[in-house]
């Protein structure tokens, strides 16, 4: 490497080096979240076809920037105007998350693209360790440290709660209820990893499908954890499937905000264990 350049290598094996440290981040909107909370000099974000097919980009807590768009409804022609030098993407799978190959290809030609897997093998913590180092890297200092004390902490106060089984899942059609896997989410895989028991899923990926009539018995959890996120069906949509409220979390009041696309840090990480150890068996 040069003297003087900037490089980083991503979680795809990908090898980014330009002449000097970027300073405006364009990212995905978790990443951005994530980044902004770290210190990083974001310029804006982009959200996924999610938020497109749901007719509109979310406000994103903590980032005071624009939306660029989302899925392949993003605006180039906006993107240029913010002269972003580098962009942050998230991968499940080796995929610029949220675009199609055609969109993520224009998105190439204007900056470079670093890539964080964060879903199946990657912990949570190790996650959250590269953005630390995406941070450090790029020469920022957050206003306050994002260290694992107050996540070890919450982890503690959840280990000495009494075990009860839980379910993540997604709103997914008026038939389906989106089953989470908890091996493919790190958050969840936190929670598995610290002794929470989940319903059993067939999913070998981040998903299985169950009609809304089959859930109340085979997940019939103590408390759901559910999708809130805007592709994911909101109360009202929910309160006309009558297996909705037959399940007995729902009965006892035992539903919990869960974001599947929460900002990476450990103290995101904290406040969500929290949720489970705050009024709840």
């Amino acid at each position: 490497m040069a003297s003087g350049n900037w490089s980083f290598d991503d979680d795809l094996g990908h090898h980014v080096e330009v002449a000097n440290r970027p300073t405006r981040v364009l990212a995905y909107a978790q990443a951005a979240q994530t980044l902004a909370r770290l210190g990083v000099p974001v310029v804006g974000y982009f959200g996924s076809q999610h938020h497109a097919d749901a007719g509109a980009q979310p406000a994103m807590a903590g980032l005071d920037v624009p939306s660029v768009g989302s899925g392949d409804a993003v605006d180039h022609d906006l993107i240029a105007t913010l002269q972003p030098d580098l962009l942050v993407g998230v991968s499940y799978a080796g995929e610029v998350y949220g675009v199609s190959e055609t969109v993520a290809a224009k998105l190439a030609d204007i900056a470079p693209i670093l890539l964080i897997r964060i879903a199946g093998d990657p912990a949570l913590e190790t996650v959250i360790g590269r953005f630390h180092e995406l941070a450090e890297a790029l020469g920022t200092t957050p206003d306050a440290p994002d260290d694992e004390t107050e996540l070890t902490s919450a982890i503690a106060r959840l280990n000495e709660q009494p075990a009860v089984q839980v379910t993540a899942l997604s709103g997914g059609t008026p038939t389906d209820a989106y089953v989470a896997n908890p091996a493919y989410w790190p958050s969840l895989r936190l929670l598995a990893e610290a002794g929470v028991p989940f319903t059993p899923t067939t999913a070998k990926g981040g998903w299985e499908v169950v009609k809304w009539t089959d859930l109340p018995t085979s997940h019939p959890a103590d408390i759901l954890l559910y999708d809130q996120r805007p592709n994911s069906l909101g109360d009202e949509q929910l309160a006309t499937i009558p297996a909705w409220s037959e399940h007995p979390a729902v009965r006892a009041g035992n539903v919990l905000p869960w974001n599947p696309e929460p900002p990476l840090t450990f103290e995101a990480a904290a406040a969500f264990i929290n949720t489970l150890t705050t009024d709840h068996p």
